[in-house]
């Protein structure tokens, strides 16, 4: 699970301004190094998990693709998941239609600590698909 995840955080670009190896269109990025703590840096990799249908729930939609890649920003993380709670956190997501957007994901986890519900907010769009994509 750690490789799935690690590899997510490392394919998401476009959205903070870094590339990645091996992606074949544009994507969102990992910003730099944060001062967030530890358990910070693992909510955000769960809630990426989750937003691209990696964790119990499908993947989220921009009604033009579904995300297939996501980086979700430890700094920004709400605060750690917790049961019969939520969190949420500013994520980089590309999706399938080739749109890159910067979008605040919330997760919703149910009384047994597992996700229950995710969306995103309208966010921006940092990238939008190349013509003929659509």
């Amino acid at each position: 699970m750690k490789e799935i995840i690690a590899v997510v955080a490392l394919g998401v670009t476009g959205a903070f301004g870094v590339a990645a190896c091996g992606t074949a269109g544009p994507t969102a990025s990992a910003p730099g190094p944060s001062a967030a703590p530890a358990d910070n840096t693992s909510a955000a990799r769960e809630i990426a998990a989750i937003t691209v249908g990696k964790g119990g729930l499908a993947a989220l939609g921009n009604g033009g693709g579904q995300a297939i890649t996501a980086y979700c920003d430890p700094s920004t993380v709400s605060h750690e998941p917790d049961v019969g709670g939520s969190a949420s956190a500013a994520c980089g997501i590309n999706y399938s239609d080739a749109s890159v957007w910067k979008q605040t994901v919330t997760v919703i986890f149910d009384s047994h600590g597992h996700p229950a519900a995710d969306s995103a907010n309208l966010g921006t769009e940092v990238l939008q698909p190349a013509s003929g994509q659509l």
